[in-house]
């Protein structure tokens, strides 16, 4: 014969169950979060200046640097370096996620200026509408940092 004491226990326990909306069975487990999209560090138009180090004569020491940064493999941005007076079209080799994109680009105006396959990298910082902009080129080097900037 059950217990008396045990049976108001359960009863009890049944009761404040029944009162709180659960049950004696398990609860399930919480929902898992949906997963956040990936930060978007690269798109957009950008605006900057880079530092040059450089073994031709006459070189500048800086750079102006305007460059609109679209998601997608293969072609995925414009650029210009007014200050050479050069422009084209870069081609992402790397994952436009990847911690650095990775660029080649295509010199469409002043190539005598510009060589044509030079190597660009940006890197996001701390701050979201910034990024490091790295170039590497025949007899050239730029670092600088571009500020993302609003299109009207």
């Amino acid at each position: 014969m059950p217990n008396r004491r045990s049976s108001a226990a359960a009863s009890l326990l049944a009761l404040v169950l029944a009162a709180c909306g659960g049950s004696s069975e398990e609860a399930p487990p919480p929902a898992t979060p949906a997963p956040q999209p990936a930060a978007d560090h690269y798109t957009g138009h950008w605006r900057g200046l880079a530092d040059i180090t450089s073994t031709v004569p006459d070189a500048p020491s800086e750079m102006g640097v305007e460059a609109t940064i679209v998601q997608g493999g293969g072609q995925c941005g414009t650029f210009e370096y007014g200050s050479i007076a050069c422009s084209g079209v870069w081609m992402c080799t790397s994952s436009y996620d990847a911690p650095t994109m990775r660029i080649e680009e295509r010199v469409r105006y002043g190539n005598e200026r510009c060589p044509d396959g030079a190597r660009v990298e940006l890197s996001p910082t701390d701050e979201p509408d910034q990024l490091l902009f790295r170039y590497t080129g025949p007899q050239i080097q730029a670092t600088g940092t571009l500020e993302r900037v609003q299109t009207r």
